[in-house]
């Protein structure tokens, strides 16, 4: 499944966010989802297991290839956090990763694609993804 829109929730006072319900078929019968900080956006990354899991062998052959250190990956590693989604469809933020992104209390969801992107609201909202649009009419 490919994860696309724009969605505006609020984290409640145990740290949890409710997927939207057009997201929550993503994950499959599993349930399971990754979290990970994201540096060039300031933001959290929210991934299905299968596609963590190849995420995390991209970056193992990164490794390998020398783009950067067994540290910088153990480090990055240190960070993600496994959450559960629960039967009313929210996932645990976990403190560190909420403090990393500044994400207090309102979130917007974004699909992007392979995972779901999570900004606090006045970073990025759904009316400003129309402000940045990429041309795809070359691509069709």
């Amino acid at each position: 499944m490919e994860f696309f829109g724009a969605y505006q929730h609020r984290i409640d006072a145990k740290g949890r966010v409710a997927l939207p319900a057009v997201f929550r078929d993503g994950f499959g019968d599993q349930r399971v989802c990754y979290i990970a900080a994201e540096t060039s956006q300031q933001c959290l990354t929210v991934y299905p297991a299968d596609e963590f899991r190849l995420m995390v062998g991209r970056l193992q052959e990164a490794k390998r290839e020398g783009r950067f250190t067994q540290r910088q990956l153990t480090n990055f590693m240190a960070a993600v956090s496994q959450s559960s989604i629960d039967a009313q469809g929210r996932i645990n933020l976990p403190d560190h990763l909420r403090n990393f992104a500044s994400i207090d209390r309102d979130v917007t969801l974004i699909g992007a694609a392979n995972h779901i992107a999570v900004f606090p609201v006045d970073v990025h909202s759904p009316e400003a993804a129309l402000a940045d649009l990429i041309d795809i009419s070359d691509l069709l």
